[in-house]
């Protein structure tokens, strides 16, 4: 059986098209805002001349405010340089929600949260005129990278930036920090180290420290109040960034309700209260928050999980305090507490406040409130530069992208012309007033147009992804229920598969030829595209080779019920992805659809022993309904903290844990002999884990260590997984189906490790109903029936249901980044991010990859009948793990036309677009773990023909 790999490469090559089209539609779909390298210069004022040109050769003698008014009048200046600089100690308090800061003396019990920072509104009463407390509105994903880029920027992150929130690279574009260090400011650095990774190299003194042990509360903080208050006492410095985690660990460890968020609350207070009184009268004190946190309730109600990274109101309102002993500007009217502001507007008014020009990607308005009082030609002077920048802006972006319809972005660039005219005959407060009020209008209207089309689509790359897509599946679809098994092996002996893989590679060195030689610009593209089109051509001429064949079964072939009802199910589960209702709530339609299928399997069995299997089975899917957490737009079930909670795992909790590991690889060693004492030692080592580290009186360190030896024990037994043996390959297919399960178990935690338990007990019942399928019009053993559609629609169904099954939710907030760190800090290890990215994907894709790589035991468990030897099985187990691939690709292809459809809609990036990045997720487990399971099988079956 020399060909027997062909199967496995096969699978790798469909794997291949599959995901390089899924690649492809997100290079279109999720195609970043085009950013510009643009910087903002401005030129000082001495570097003016009395007649507002630059450099001019006027020997006029003028001041500073004659100069300002000529500048003024002079629409065609350069950007001139504030003439007056503060210096500002910036405070960025992680997670710092806008209800924190409200003081309510009417309130009998507060909760945890409220009424902790008393200082805030003593300051508001006692000093009205030195204070501002404005509402933060941040623009999602509220990640913390994301929020930090919009801050320095003034710029509006995209979607697609979330998924590098844990890697931060370098920021690119002008920001407010680069602004002040290009002026010869001085920064000091304080806190989380995601500014060290963003904005390197910028730093007077930097004391970053890693940010993302969420379970730890104070160390960071403790670390920057030992510094901020030496350095509050210095003066070499013109901007200090402290950014405290301590509020965001707690809501992410405990929530919003919970005594450690008030203790960490009422350590703000303090330290606010200090800062206040050490700070110098003329230096300005912003308090921000990047984002808010959720308010999740559990079912006991002594937990609550404060989560962040969609677009929820609770999410997206954040804090923003200012101060100055001297005080601050702006009017009556803009001054009101609680006032909406919005976050882009954080980095001009930085920027203005330094001295400095709003930075070029920015569209925020200067915040004039939280600026020290102005005369009315700086302050103009101030309006003028943002207009220009944006103009600028305006005009580099209409030549560098087509996003904005020309018409459109020619009146805005001509109503910021009109504006930037206007500011000379601004002559006093009543007329300065309707100017900012215009100019603020004027810029929101701008941010608005920019927020609408930010995201380019590119249509074409899209159309050419949702192509390949469906012709993958469309050709392949023809060959799984074309080809006559007994055929199968003889098509895969001949020279189609190195043919292909050979034409595939010529195409790959042509593209990266061409694009040596400078003929191609987009390499990648170019190699998606050409692989894509050679593939499928040669698919496509397999399928005419043997059209003959593939008609005549078809007209031989009468479906079963069963079979048309697995079918249309698959259908019908990826179809209502177009609906955001129906994404909600998919949960519940998996479990009811896979238990549906297999209920017309059982009727066509007809025995009492496949009904009890059923029952069973839909009872074992019951209980994993209490595994199941709840979206915000749930209603009912979201507000009475319906689901399992994300937090600790409870006493019961841990038992359940326990018990479920303890028996799944107790009764698993009884019947896979030498191999169980590495499933039951790494089970022993995951108990242990949970066990040592639980609760208050744990040992951490001691918890990571055992977590370290299960995930050695589990890889050393995946490698003897490819030791060989005289028998056949349902047995390493068994042992790797546990120890996906114990791995699985051990990212989980111990809090939803029954989850697993139950998705694998699902996956036993339904390995034992499917050897009782009967072909038509006959009881005997039939391979045909065990890769039939109808059991690749069930498995597939299943896997897909136990994403929710496991406590998870197709939403950003819903990520649990806990499993990256239960070993240890992953990321001080060379291939740190890499360990991160494998630990969290199994977190979320556990169980479709469990059920990937155990697939081929439909086709090999409890063989009875006729004789049937290995040839037959393997390609029993080809057809049905493609098959199974087919189902996966489905459901990708509906969720990528579902998300262009719905690209303009209101739930596009809340509701669709999560929606197809955690499908494409399931996705690639789904295909990895069913290539790993194809090519265990393939290296276990003997080649010889042995009768069972």
């Amino acid at each position: 059986m020399k060909e027997k790999w062909n199967f496995t490469l096969y699978l790798l090559w469909f794997s291949y098209l599959i995901l390089s089209a899924i690649l492809m539609f997100g290079r279109g779909f999720l195609l970043s805002r085009k950013t510009l390298n643009d910087v903002t210069d401005c030129v000082p004022l001495r570097d003016f001349g009395c007649d507002g040109h630059e450099k001019g050769n006027s020997t006029d003698v003028c001041n500073k405010e004659e100069k300002i008014r000529r500048i003024l009048a002079n629409p065609g200046a350069v950007i001139a340089c504030a003439p007056t600089r503060q210096r500002v100690v910036f405070l960025l308090v992680d997670a710092l929600r806008y209800d924190f800061t409200e003081y309510n003396p009417d309130i009998e019990n507060p909760l945890p949260y409220q009424n902790r920072l008393p200082i805030i509104k003593e300051m508001l009463e006692r000093s009205p005129n030195c204070t501002r407390l404005f509402r933060f509105m941040a623009d999602p994903p509220t990640t913390t990278l994301q929020r930090v880029k919009a801050l320095v920027t003034g710029s509006l992150p995209t979607f697609i930036d979330a998924s590098s929130n844990f890697a931060a690279m370098e920021l690119q574009e002008d920001n407010a920090i680069d602004q002040v260090v290009k002026a010869g400011g001085k920064i000091v650095l304080l806190g989380d180290d995601t500014w060290a990774r963003l904005i390197p190299g910028r730093w007077l003194r930097s004391h970053a420290m890693y940010s993302f042990h969420t379970w730890d509360l104070d160390t960071v903080d403790t670390e920057v109040d030992s510094k901020i208050y030496n350095e509050l006492k210095k003066d070499d410095w013109d901007l200090l960034v402290a950014h405290y985690l301590g509020v965001d660990h707690a809501g992410h460890r405990y929530g919003p309700n919970h005594a450690e968020m008030k203790r960490k609350l009422d350590e703000t207070n303090n330290r606010l209260k200090k800062v206040i009184e050490m700070l110098p009268p003329d230096v300005l004190l912003y308090v921000v928050g990047d984002h808010g946190m959720t308010e999740t309730d559990s079912q006991e109600g002594n937990e609550s999980v404060g989560d962040h990274g969609g677009e929820s109101k609770a999410e997206r309102t954040a804090a923003f305090f200012a101060y100055r002993g001297l005080g601050l500007g702006g009017d009556k009217e803009n001054n009101k507490p609680g006032k909406e502001v919005q976050q882009t507007d954080l980095a001009p008014t930085l920027s203005a406040a330094l001295g400095r020009p709003p930075p070029a990607p920015s569209l925020g308005n200067i915040l004039l409130p939280v600026l020290p009082t102005l005369p009315i030609s700086h302050t103009l002077l101030h309006l003028s530069n943002n207009l220009k920048q944006i103009k600028q802006y305006l005009v580099r972006y209409g030549e560098e992208s087509q996003q904005i319809p020309l018409d459109k972005l020619a009146h805005l660039i001509n109503a910021t012309r009109e504006q930037i005219d206007k500011a000379a005959t601004i002559g006093s407060e009543s007329e300065l007033s309707v100017y900012v009020t215009d100019v603020r209008t004027l810029i929101e209207n701008i941010r608005g147009v920019f927020r609408d089309v930010w995201v380019e689509f590119d249509s074409l790359s899209m159309l050419r992804a949702l192509l390949l897509l469906l012709l993958a599946i469309f050709f392949n679809c023809l060959i799984t229920e074309g080809l006559p098994i007994d055929k199968i092996p003889h098509v895969f002996a001949s020279s189609f598969i190195p043919s292909g893989i050979i034409s595939v590679t010529i195409c790959i060195g042509i593209c990266y030829t061409a694009f040596y030689f400078q003929l191609l610009e987009d390499v990648e593209h170019a190699v998606i595209l050409s692989t894509g089109l050679v593939s499928g051509a040669l698919i496509c001429a397999l399928v005419i080779m043997h059209w003959n064949g593939i008609t005549q079964r078809w007209y031989e072939t009468r479906l079963l019920f069963y079979e048309r009802f697995a079918r249309a199910a698959l259908v019908g589960s990826a179809a209502i992805l177009v609906s955001n209702s129906y994404i909600i709530e998919e949960g519940a339609s998996l479990a009811f659809l896979s238990l549906s299928i297999l209920a017309t399997i059982v009727w066509n069995i007809g025995t009492i022993k496949a009904l009890a299997l059923w029952a069973s089975c839909g009872i074992v899917l019951a209980l994993s309904r209490s595994y199941r957490g709840c979206r915000e737009e749930q209603g009912d079930c979201w507000t009475q903290g319906g689901g399992a909670s994300a937090g600790p795992a409870s006493r019961a909790a841990l038992v359940l844990a326990l018990g479920s590991v303890a028996a799944t690889v107790a009764v698993a060693r009884r019947h896979i002999g030498w191999r169980g004492h590495g499933v039951v030692l790494s089970g022993l080592f995951t108990c242990a884990h949970w066990a040592v580290g639980w609760g208050s009186l744990g040992s951490p360190s001691r918890s990571r260590l055992l977590a370290r030896g299960a995930w050695l024990v589990l890889g050393s037994m995946f490698v003897l997984l490819w030791r060989k043996e005289n028998r056949d390959a349902t047995l390493p297919l068994t042992v790797c189906g546990l120890l996906l399960y114990v791995a699985n178990s051990l990212v989980l935690g111990a809090a939803f490790a029954p989850s697993a338990a139950l998705a694998l007990l699902s996956g036993f019942l339904v390995l034992n109903i499917v050897p009782m399928m009967k072909s038509e019009g006959s009881t005997k053993f039939s391979l045909l029936t065990r890769c039939s559609s109808s059991v690749a629609c069930l498995w597939a169904l299943l896997a897909s249901y136990y994403f929710y099954g496991t406590g998870h939710h197709a939403t950003l907030g819903h990520i649990r980044w806990a499993p990256a760190f239960h070993a240890g800090d992953p990321n001080y290890l060379p291939i740190g991010p890499q360990v991160t990215g494998s630990l969290v994907f199994l977190d979320l894709f556990g169980v479709p990859l469990m059920f990937g790589a155990a697939l081929p035991l439909l086709v090999l468990w409890s063989r009875g009948g006729a004789a049937v030897g290995p040839r037959s099985q393997l390609a029993a187990a080809f057809i049905l793990s493609l098959k199974f691939a087919i189902c996966f690709a489905v459901r990708v292809f509906a969720s990528a036309i579902s998300a262009t459809i719905h690209c303009r809609h209101l739930m596009i990036w809340g509701v669709f677009t999560p929606k197809l990045l955690f499908e494409c997720g399931a996705c690639a487990a789904a295909l990895t773990g069913t290539v790993i399971g194809l090519a265990l099988t393939t290296w276990h079956l003997p080649t010889q023909q042995r009768h069972s």
